[in-house]
């Protein structure tokens, strides 16, 4: 058996049997300079002797050197004699490697402990390495948060307390956010020794209206107060101090009538054929709440009322969005969204989408209730047998299934195109000098941001309304947490179910066009 290196490569020839092909492997094998082409060829010259010289391995680069695609590592092959990874042979073969990675470029990163220590055959070895960059953070921004309205009923000894907070108050020089400026980034170092330029953080907008925000610029940090006592809220992202009227005492004769244009706090009470309105949130924070007002209406927003309403069958209480308050005795309360009573409701008239009385002792004594998609309290009804009527409008299940998967597709959209919206704000206010039409344009972009930030503000709060909407039971449901007492009156849907004994702990629902109870 005979191999022969020619100029294009390695021939075998083989002129009798003998040798086999774990043999011809263990030879081969100490020849890593040579790249097998065909083990076909091989096979043949050992099994079918004699063969003539055939082509079966090409010549091995002794040296070869990879460069990955971002030039931040070098890798070498080596394809040499066993003899060389050891003693002088083994120095002159790392200065081979050394020239051979000139040759290619590299003269940055180079790993000499590597070369000294863990050379090898046929393996990639990283050989050198560059520095990465670092991109710069972006801007950090923290803003200030809304507390969301909740209503907690509870009880300190003797004493019911009912406690919401509707309206975020600040004063004049109030925190309200702060941005930290974005890092530059420092740039990396190619194997190559080519600097390697680093993407430099972006620099976010502040958004906030002017007139009542100002803000303060020190040390890299930008921070926002308020320039007025007032109410905060959002447009879009841009946040406000709104006009916020405080009475400290009631409404009476001093005062007259108020209508306001913004947010409304009536720290007293509101004393009997007075009225106020707003168009924005109401807050009556005195601990008697209020008696035979004429009206009480917000126009845009919430009304909460601390210390209940007893209404002396004249008081009306409207609003757009929600009304929460201790207790009802004797009023008409009218709203879009929900009621929440601490603790009871006697002998009123209220029309809401839910009406949800908060307490474990939560009653509803009497009066009607007209609510659209459902009623609970821990009682309705009383041992006296009061009339009492509860109707629930009901829904389309099916229906709002459907609108719900449509506003979750269309919140989607609006929030992809929220992000291409902020990067085009964010390339705009991190120039350094903008022309005139740059100026026009960056406006029109904010304007865009602002009306898709508004749109989803409003999308996301039916969608969280539509999310518990479904949450009930059937198409329409009245939840008694506890009891039902006689002569109370049901209706879901337009079928009626009269109370005519005690009823303990179930809830009443419209389904398959029918009353259910659970």
């Amino acid at each position: 058996m005979v191999i022969t290196k020619r100029p294009d490569g390695f021939y075998i020839e083989s002129y009798k049997n003998g040798m086999t092909v774990d043999q011809i492997n263990k030879l081969l094998g100490q020849h890593p300079e040579i790249a097998i082409t065909s083990f076909m060829a091989i096979k043949d010259a050992v099994l079918f002797a004699p063969k003539p010289p055939v082509k079966f391995g090409e010549v091995k680069d002794r040296i070869s050197v990879e460069i990955s695609n971002d030039e931040l590592r070098a890798y070498v092959t080596l394809c040499v004699m066993e003899s060389e990874f050891t003693g002088d042979k083994k120095i002159n073969l790392v200065k081979e490697i050394i020239r051979k990675l000139t040759e290619k470029g590299v003269v940055f990163g180079i790993k000499h402990n590597m070369l000294l220590n863990e050379l090898c055959n046929n393996r990639k070895i990283m050989v050198a390495e560059g520095v990465p960059p670092v991109n710069g953070e972006d801007s950090v921004i923290k803003m200030y948060e809304l507390k969301d309205p909740k209503p907690e009923a509870k009880q300190d000894g003797n004493v019911d307390h009912y406690e919401l907070n509707l309206i975020n108050r600040v004063n004049a020089g109030d925190w309200l956010g702060t941005r930290i400026d974005p890092t530059p980034g420092s740039p990396g170092k190619s194997v190559k020794g080519n600097d390697i330029a680093q993407m430099p953080g972006k620099k976010y907008p502040l958004f906030y209206d002017r007139n009542s925000v100002k803000e303060v610029y020190e040390n890299g940090v930008t921070t926002l107060y308020s320039q007025r006592s007032g109410a905060v809220h959002y447009d879009g992202d841009r946040v406000s101090v709104s006009n916020h009227l405080e009475i400290n005492g009631d409404i009476d004769f001093r005062t007259g009538n108020i209508d306001f244009d913004g947010y409304l706090t009536v720290k007293g009470t509101i004393e009997d054929n007075f009225a106020i309105a707003a168009d924005k949130d109401i807050e009556i924070l005195g601990d008697y709440g209020v008696g035979s007002v004429k009206e009480i209406l917000s126009r845009e927003g919430s009304v909460f009322i601390k210390g209940g309403i007893a209404g002396k069958n004249r008081a009306i209480v409207r609003s757009k969005h929600n009304i929460y308050t201790k207790y009802i005795s004797d009023a008409t309360v009218i709203c879009d969204g929900s009621v929440h009573i601490g603790f009871y409701c006697l002998n009123s008239n209220i029309t809401a989408k839910e009406v949800i009385l908060d307490s474990p002792k939560g009653q509803i004594i009497g009066g009607n209730i007209q609510a659209e998609i459902k009623v609970i309290s821990s009682i309705i009804g009383s041992a006296s047998e009061k009339r009492t009527s509860i109707v629930v409008k009901g829904f389309d299940r099916k229906a709002l299934k459907e609108r719900l998967e449509k506003l979750i597709v269309k919140v989607e959209d609006i929030k992809n195109s929220l992000a291409r919206s902020k990067q085009e704000i964010a390339i705009y206010s991190s120039a350094a000098e903008l022309t005139g039409k740059q100026r026009a344009d960056y406006e029109k972009a904010k304007d865009r941001f602002f009306d898709l930030k508004n749109e989803l503000k409003l999308l996301e709060q039916e969608r969280k309304a539509l999310v518990n909407y479904l949450k009930t039971h059937g198409e329409g449901e009245v939840g008694i947490l506890k009891k039902a007492y006689p002569n109370t009156l049901l209706e879901i849907k337009k079928i009626v179910r009269e109370i005519d004994k005690i009823v303990l702990g179930t809830s009443f629902y419209f389904q398959d066009g029918e009353l259910k109870e659970l």
